[in-house]
């Protein structure tokens, strides 16, 4: 067996855990030196980019029509099917080549362990027969369809003697694709529902064997070696304990916290944040009520006219310690960028206000809401004739977006309210973008 590619040697290998759920992971975690879980083999190799020349095992659950590297050694647990593409002369196309599968098909209830296994394997053997003995259904058990030449060792069988946990040994695969290494490889099929944390134990200790490069220190096969341990490793063992019991609460946090910020996410989305991605009315209300959490008493123009009237403009503001002070706003949105001559239309509104109250507004405030389909972060800024238009007609305009990012300041304390307020009434005529100010 050669390894002269092979990198140097580690405590121990690194393990592909695919499609393993998180009790599985949990089982072999304390066995690996760097443990990759993954969904899927095309998840390992094309997702997370990891070389199959750079894995030493594979544990998978779950595999169905795939092909896993022939140099790596491999155990899985429940029904599968691995093989390889093969060409075929009298074919068109690569045709699926199956080596291994583990199915249902069989019937046979009856379960002992093989004469035949291995040592390191008889005690989860003994345990993997008298849990399928009491299962109520059939084992699936292991079928070789074609495999070479190839070592075949049952640990737990049939009575007709079809394995239900299966070793298989191959000699001189080369490891990692063509120039690869030659190496001795491991297969372990074992049935669903089987404990893995013991087969792992022995599937190391078996590799370690004949393939120390990859598993220099088998672990113990001892099932409760914790009881023998010396006060230092009970300190050691203690110290891992209690890191996984921390790590298992800070997840469950972390679960929490996803689920709480996809839930307050669906209520912004409904609520403040129509003000950056909605038009008409719905855009006019949210901004409505953004004005109002900044301090501003809102009225809405257009609900309280006749129907013979003019539209107004959509929103007219005022302030409690201002009683002189009024503000007129119209709000638009667009799926692209602002509508230059939009600004027309604010003057008019602007125009008739004066007409009926003999005086200018405190503040003619053009809310837009450009680009609103894209994402905020991407969209692009007003160009100068925004700011020139809305100076010839006397008015501020500004983006919801900014205007969102006020409240946003309001909300966490670095802005007050008044201060808002202030910026928003001595505000000058042209483009007001309040989020790029230092």
């Amino acid at each position: 067996m050669s390894l002269s590619q092979s990198s140097a040697p580690r405590n121990r290998p690194r393990v592909a855990a695919i499609g393993l759920d998180e009790s599985e992971l949990a089982e072999i975690r304390p066995f690996c030196g760097d443990l990759r879980p993954a969904q899927s083999v095309d998840d390992y190799l094309n997702h997370q980019r990891f070389s199959w020349s750079e894995t030493d095992i594979v544990v998978a659950s779950g595999l169905e029509w795939d092909e896993i590297d022939p140099g790596v050694h491999l155990l899985t647990i429940g029904p599968m099917s691995i093989g390889v593409m093969q060409w075929s002369g009298d074919r068109p196309g690569p045709q699926w080549q199956e080596y291994v599968r583990v199915d249902t098909q069989n019937r046979e209830r009856e379960v002992a362990v093989a004469f035949a296994g291995r040592g390191m394997y008889r005690g989860p053997a003994e345990q993997v027969a008298k849990q399928l003995g009491e299962a109520p259904e059939p084992p699936p058990t292991v079928t070789v369809t074609d495999a070479g030449e190839l070592l075949q060792q049952p640990n737990v069988e049939t009575s007709r003697k079809h394995p239900v946990a299966l070793r298989l040994q191959w000699a001189d695969r080369v490891w990692g694709g063509e120039g690869g290494p030659t190496v001795d490889v491991v297969a372990l099929h074992l049935p669903s529902g089987a404990s893995l944390s013991p087969w792992f134990r022995a599937f190391l200790t078996d590799i370690s064997e004949f393939d120390p490069k990859r598993v220099p220190e088998p672990p113990s096969l001892l099932s409760d070696s914790y009881y023998w341990y010396t006060p230092e490793e009970d300190a050691i063992a203690g110290a891992i304990s209690e890191i996984e019991r921390e790590r298992e609460r800070l997840e469950r946090e972390r679960q929490r916290l996803v689920e709480d910020l996809a839930r307050v996410g669906s209520q912004a989305e409904a609520t403040v944040r129509r003000t950056i991605r909605e038009d008409g009315d719905q855009l006019v209300d949210a901004v409505g009520e953004m004005l109002e959490e900044m301090g501003f008493a809102v009225e809405r123009m257009d609900e309280a006219k006749q129907t013979h009237e003019a539209k107004h403009e959509d929103l007219r503001l005022t302030l409690a310690a201002q009683p002189e002070w009024e503000a007129i706003v119209e709000v638009k949105g667009y799926t692209k960028g602002i509508r230059a001559n939009d600004a027309r239309q604010v003057g008019m509104h602007r125009e008739r206000y004066i007409l009926e109250t003999g005086r200018k507004p405190g503040l003619t405030l053009w809310l837009v809401n450009p680009w609103r389909e894209m994402e905020p972060s991407d969209r692009p800024s007003p160009d100068k004739q925004i700011d020139e238009n809305a100076k010839m007609v006397g008015a501020v305009c500004m983006l919801t977006t900014d205007l969102y990012l006020l409240w946003k300041s309001l909300k966490t304390g670095d802005s007050s309210p008044d201060e808002i307020v202030r910026r928003l009434v001595e505000a000058e005529a042209g483009l007001l973008r309040p989020s790029s100010e230092p």
